[in-house]
């Protein structure tokens, strides 16, 4: 609702005001920035700076998201060259303030779906060799899908495919990998290429220690992949020197659905989205009917490796 961002731009520019590292955007051009069910973002710009500003929608937190380790995380990131520099990062107000990068988003055009695949494995290998911060959170999709499901309203958390999730976790964490870095929402909005090429992650709230199989699960499932742009992701993640367990990635793109459909729902009963409800009512059933089929076919073959084929 236009309601909402004008609400919000008004507390983004008075958050931005009370701080000397970004005081000059407050009266700058805020340009919006759509597309997010959890946050309202603009491109703010003036003589001589251009900058991305985001300001975290209320709640987030119960969606799993966490601002305080995503500012341990940024300034790490950022130092490798992962993420744009950050100008300012301030969990409580809520606002996250990067150097704006001109590009593209990393969609897969017909032209470009090696280019992109390649990339992301090969930034995805960089991010996981990261040492971490001290303290850093450790993200477990178990428990994450737990506290979605306890804040489902009564009558949701029915679905036949949700009987499958207990042994499908534990399927998976039989085989859990070292604790990484990772991002944990690696999608096409995530993700900017600049005018050289060069591949940028952005919107770390979901960081945190995790198995690697996770970030190129959210990859995989959000740029819904057929079974040879999985087999490529995985081959050019372990050219950059990376190790995956082929068998487990199927699996572990299951959970990440489950916990994606397990948002939706919750963001639907919730305030956290705002107006993009219908939105999020959308991207569920989409989700539904391809977790009962997958679900079967993992449950059916234990060892057999098994891509997901839009």
């Amino acid at each position: 609702m236009i309601e909402d961002w004008l609400r919000a731009e008004v507390h983004a520019r008075t958050a931005l005001a009370g701080h000397p590292d970004t005081a000059s955007l407050a009266a700058a051009s805020f340009q919006t920035i759509d597309g997010s069910l959890s946050n309202f973002a603009w491109q703010v710009s003036g003589p001589g700076t251009n900058r991305f500003v985001r300001l975290a929608r209320g709640g987030t937190e119960q969606l799993g998201a966490d601002l305080a380790a995503e500012r341990e995380v940024v300034g790490l990131v950022a130092a490798a060259g992962l993420a744009p520099p950050v100008v300012r990062c301030d969990p409580a107000v809520r606002l996250l303030v990067t150097h704006w990068i001109a590009g593209t988003d990393g969609s897969l055009g017909v032209d470009r779906v090696d280019y992109v695949i390649d990339r992301v494995a090969a930034s995805l290998r960089r991010l996981h060799a990261l040492a971490p911060p001290p303290g850093l959170r450790k993200v477990s999709f178990t428990e994450q899908a737990g506290r979605l499901q306890a804040r489902l309203p009564v009558g949701e958390q029915g679905r036949a495919f949700a009987a499958s999730a207990p042994e499908l976790f534990a399927r998976l964490d039989e085989g859990c990998q070292p604790l990484v870095v990772c991002h944990h929402d690696v999608h096409a909005q995530n993700m900017i290429f600049d005018a050289d090429g060069r591949l940028w992650l952005v919107d770390w709230e979901y960081a945190g220690l995790g198995d690697p199989v996770f970030d190129l699960a959210s990859f995989a499932s959000q740029a819904r992949l057929a079974d040879s742009g999985v087999q490529r992701l995985i081959e050019a993640y372990t050219r950059s020197g990376g190790s995956i367990d082929p068998e487990r990635l199927p699996l572990a793109r299951w959970v990440f659905d489950y916990v994606q459909w397990l948002w939706y729902r919750t963001v639907m009963a919730g305030e956290a989205a705002g107006s993009g409800r219908a939105d999020a009512l959308h991207r569920a059933a989409r989700l539904e009917i391809d977790l009962q089929v997958r679900a079967s076919s993992l449950l059916r073959c234990n060892n057999h490796w098994l891509g997901h084929n839009d």
